[in-house]
């Protein structure tokens, strides 16, 4: 990485300069999450399936799974290379998406090839928001990461709603189906290079160690070796056992882990495996969105729809970031984590059995945003804490390549039941059944991920004990 000797005012300048600039990247990003107010366009384009439908954002999602390549990368070269790698894919991705518009009738039969655009495109995103969201994290003390990650997930979540609305009022009113996808995928690709040399210019880490340099390093050095008494002694263990058995479990590890160390580690199997579920119930969700209000005869209010989520989402981003922060010594982020598993239950409950009405739609599409801000703030910041900071570019890209895994298996089987309940010549299913096996599906991932929460907070205890014992 890139090592910046930089002290006093100077270094507070620059490190709040790339918080900004990771909050460009972050707002740039979201962009990945707004596929469901332009897939009825590519889908009366290209006359695809439900099945062939579910897969672009499937596939989009694997993209950005890949994260532990764009992590592994960013912990090895810094966040200019990383910056520019991710200008060349996404500019790319993005015009082999555009190009799709000009040739229809090849793609109406390949649309494998079409996702496999999709998941390039995710890809491509997700180096832009490892150099965002892992610069930050790096550069600022470990008190405020909370608020940190919180405040990047804020314009990671809440761009959604600024893309939708651009989509509807100024590029879909202008042009037919193919015209309005086709610009919108310029309109990103031109967004991203822009973001990711502003990124490759600005972004830089100031730091090596768990504390940001204010003054310069060396005052921080004893001018005199520390003698200590015995009483010294035993009043320091004394401070530090009563720590240890006060320590939140997310902070009981924190030595750095190697590939093979982080592996082997259940904690980090069942960390990943919570959030893993839990995003996929609200990926599963925020992508078929506009499917479940046409199913449902709702679809008029599709423009209100998909600002719920994302909005949503920013606000409960940085204020649970600062939250977690403030109380971190009374609730554990972990356990905020494990409680909002059960909000992605009640949330596939409610669409499973009254999701054709319009209030209860909207309840759900509340707690999804609620939902998702939760899991996608406080996750990496457990992540840090847990497995430590550094590698966390690694780490959290293998949590996101699992999620993506998962998010691929929930997409499919939504689309494969949807089409199950569709008449053969018939592009649309209506009525509630048609998406009700769907949120069946994602009932069992809510409950998958509490389960597994559970079991990771027991285990954390246990360890404490034997540790403290």
């Amino acid at each position: 990485m890139c090592f910046k000797n930089v002290t006093g005012p100077r270094l507070r300048v620059l490190v709040w300069v790339g918080f900004v600039v990771g909050c460009i990247a972050k707002f740039v990003t979201g962009s990945l999450f707004v596929y469901n107010v332009y897939q009825d366009d590519i889908k009366q384009t290209f006359n695809y399936t439900q099945k062939e439908m579910e897969t672009q954002p499937s596939l989009l999602n694997l993209g950005l799974g890949v994260g532990f390549l764009p992590g592994m990368i960013y912990d090895k070269f810094g966040p200019t290379v990383t910056s520019l790698v991710g200008l060349f894919v996404s500019v790319g991705s993005y015009m082999l998406l555009w190009s799709t518009t000009r040739f229809i009738d090849f793609y109406k039969s390949t649309g494998g090839l079409f996702a496999v655009y999709f998941m390039i495109c995710g890809l491509g995103s997700v180096f832009t928001y490892m150099v965002a969201l892992n610069t930050n994290v790096i550069n600022f003390p470990e008190k405020h990461r909370g608020k940190i990650v919180g405040g990047l997930n804020c314009f990671f979540a809440g761009s959604p709603s600024i893309f939708s609305v651009i989509y509807y009022q100024m590029i879909q009113k202008s042009g037919e189906h193919r015209e309005s996808f086709g610009t919108f995928m310029v309109f990103f690709a031109i967004l991203f290079g822009i973001v990711d040399i502003i990124c490759a210019l600005f972004l830089r880490v100031y730091k090596k160690t768990d504390e940001v340099y204010t003054v310069d390093p060396s005052e921080f050095r004893d001018p005199k070796p520390k003698v200590e008494t015995p009483m010294q002694n035993m009043a320091e263990n004394d401070s530090q056992n009563e720590k240890a058995c006060c320590a939140p479990p997310s902070s009981l590890s924190i030595e750095p882990k190697s590939l093979k160390e982080i592996l082997t580690d259940l904690d980090f199997y069942l960390l990943v495996g919570m959030f893993s579920c839990a995003s996929a119930v609200g990926l599963l969700y925020l992508n078929n969105l506009t499917v479940i209000s046409k199913s449902v005869h709702l679809d008029y209010h599709d423009h209100d729809l998909v600002l719920i989520v994302p909005i949503t989402n920013a606000v409960i981003s940085v204020s649970i970031g600062f939250a977690s922060d403030f109380f971190q010594e009374k609730i554990q982020r972990l356990v905020i984590i494990v409680f909002t598993c059960t909000v992605y239950i009640g949330l596939s409950l409610l669409v499973m059995f009254l999701g054709d009405n319009y209030a209860a739609l909207c309840i759900a599409t509340f707690l999804c945003g609620l939902g998702t801000g939760t899991i996608w703030s406080l996750t990496p910041t457990v992540m840090s804490e847990i497995f430590h900071i550094s590698n966390l570019g690694r780490n959290w890209g293998i949590a996101l390549l699992f999620a993506a895994l998962v998010g691929l298996g929930g997409q499919y089987s939504f689309g494969a039941l949807y089409d199950e309940r569709k008449s053969e010549h018939e592009l649309f299913c209506y009525g509630l059944s048609c998406v009700s096996g769907g949120m069946g599906v994602c009932v069992g991932l809510a409950v998958l991920a509490l389960i597994f929460g559970i079991i990771l907070m027991l285990h954390r205890r246990l360890r404490i004990s034997r540790e403290n014992s």
